[in-house]
């Protein structure tokens, strides 16, 4: 049996008031940054959702945090 070294991470996933109530933001200012495209978000219209530690990094480091969610965005799936 092997045994491999990598951890397995579970994403917790918040809603809008859940995210806002973590990052200590009004729900409206959180939709205006998805609007505006300056935070990690996933999901369509209607079923957003905010990865827990994509929000961290967000709040640690912006910048690092986007560039991060777009490599993820634009990884090539099934290779």
């Amino acid at each position: 049996m092997a045994i491999t070294s990598h951890s397995t991470h579970v994403a917790t996933w918040l809603t809008y008031t859940q995210a806002a109530s973590y990052t200590g933001w009004s729900v409206r200012y959180l939709r205006n940054l998805v609007s505006a495209g300056r935070i990690p978000v996933y999901g369509r219209l209607r079923v957003r959702r905010f990865r827990r530690d994509m929000l961290d990094l967000f709040l640690t480091n912006p910048d690092a945090a986007m560039r991060k969610f777009r490599l993820e965005r634009n990884e090539p799936h099934g290779r």
